[in-house]
């Protein structure tokens, strides 16, 4: 990996600790349905999930789409295809969910072929995010909607971290994401791409339970890789969480941009 292309490279290839984080961080809740509202999925569509990671989110979506429904779940990462494959299968959904192996940044479904396209958090790590949406937009019905779910890493917010702390590790492990703020431009992102009904609505739900923290982690895993990073500040956001999550007082709060654009 070059600190140019980390920001995709270290999707393409998972070691095994992350691997097993994100099975914890990407569970899906009852919570989590708030976040897909906006898009209005309907039985009987067909539905894109882009960057489908582990599956959590594809087998929802098979379940909202239902039997005359469709979902295609890509990922760039071969082990997440497994993990997919393997998921929906165990649910019950192997004749409703296609798994793809993203192999780059063209989808290879026919033009106007979705009724929705979901992609959450995954903007902040594409190449050219204008070029994603265009794309998405050749494959989306007229009518039919891209809805993007998505963080702006400086509005996050971790307590009891110290904000010049939490800071530090976030300028530290910023080569991570391609576009960090990216919650903010997607409406701008949006229009530019042809689309003419955005809509936007930010959620901020916060984390008392330490779910976030396994974010961190992987942020402190991020900076280390980097090298230009402060190891004792590191170290001590991840004991300062790590002690608030066994006490009870760790409180995170990362807000979620959805853009709703329809075609």
């Amino acid at each position: 990996m070059t600190e140019d292309t980390y920001y995709k490279d270290h999707w393409v290839e998972i070691e095994p600790d992350r691997l097993d984080r994100y099975e914890q961080q990407f569970v899906w809740g009852a919570r989590g349905n708030r976040l897909l509202e906006p898009a209005d999925i309907q039985a009987g569509q067909d539905v894109a999930d882009y960057g489908c990671g582990p599956g959590y989110l594809s087998v929802e979506l098979a379940r909202w789409v239902g039997e005359g429904g469709h979902v295609h779940a890509f990922d760039i990462n071969a082990d997440f295809v497994e993990r997919t494959q393997a998921r929906v299968a165990a649910e019950g959904f192997a004749d409703r969910v296609g798994v793809t192996h993203l192999q780059g940044d063209m989808l290879p479904l026919e033009d106007n072929s979705l009724d929705r396209l979901v992609i959450k958090n995954v903007m902040v790590y594409v190449d050219d995010p204008l070029a994603s949406l265009h794309e998405f937009r050749r494959v989306v019905k007229p009518g039919g909607k891209v809805h993007a779910i998505d963080s702006d890493f400086y509005m996050a917010a971790f307590d009891p971290i110290a904000p010049l702390d939490w800071r530090s590790v976030l300028d530290a492990g910023i080569h991570a994401f391609r576009t960090p703020a990216i919650g903010r431009k997607l409406y701008g992102l949006a229009l530019a791409a042809g689309f003419t009904d955005v809509e936007v609505e930010v959620i901020a739900a916060p984390d008392t339970s330490g779910r976030m923290f396994i974010f961190l982690q992987n942020m402190a895993g991020y900076a280390r890789e980097g090298g230009r990073h402060d190891e004792e500040v590191v170290q001590r956001v991840l004991d300062v969480a790590a002690k608030a999550v066994e006490d009870g007082t760790f409180f995170a709060l990362n807000p979620q941009f959805l853009v709703t654009a329809t075609v």
